[in-house]
Formats: C-alpha cells, structure tokens, sequence
C-alpha cells in the first residue's frame, strides 16, 4: 500500500463536513413543517398561508412560486386530442 500525500489528506478532510450540512432530525422538521408543493400554480398569489387551518375549507395550503398559498390545488386537465 502507498502512503498518501499530505495534500490529499487534507483535501479529503476539508471536504468531509460539507457533503453533510445538516442533520437528518432537520430534513425531517422540513418535510413535517413545509406543505406539499402545489399541483397546479395558483390563480392569485395573495391568500399567504402556514397551515391548513387559515384556508377557506374548499382551499389547500400548498407551496407555490410565489409562497406558501391558499389555492384550490387541483391537478392540472391534461386534455386528449
């Protein structure tokens, strides 16, 4: 076996930390925290929401371009021609 060349130890251990930034209870909070994204883009961006509760019950909090929103989340109509 040959050794290793000080530059390249190093180059490994500086790199090391960043492939992870945060912790998997991180990735978990956002999951549980953030609403799904949007299945359609919203008509009107202006019903800001950050859960379900402050929608119209015929609307969803969803994440869209323009922020998290009240929309009608309805999947898009793909017609058939």
């Amino acid at each position: 076996m040959t050794p290793v060349p000080p530059f390249q130890l190093l180059l490994v251990l500086s790199l090391a930390p960043q492939l992870v930034p945060a912790s998997p209870k991180q990735y978990f909070l956002k999951y549980v925290l953030e609403p799904p994204p949007c299945r359609s883009e919203p008509d009107i961006c202006d019903t800001f929401c950050t859960e379900q509760e402050e929608c119209s019950p015929n609307l969803q909090c969803c994440s869209a371009y323009c922020g998290i929103v009240c929309t009608s989340n309805q999947a898009p109509v793909v017609g058939v021609s």
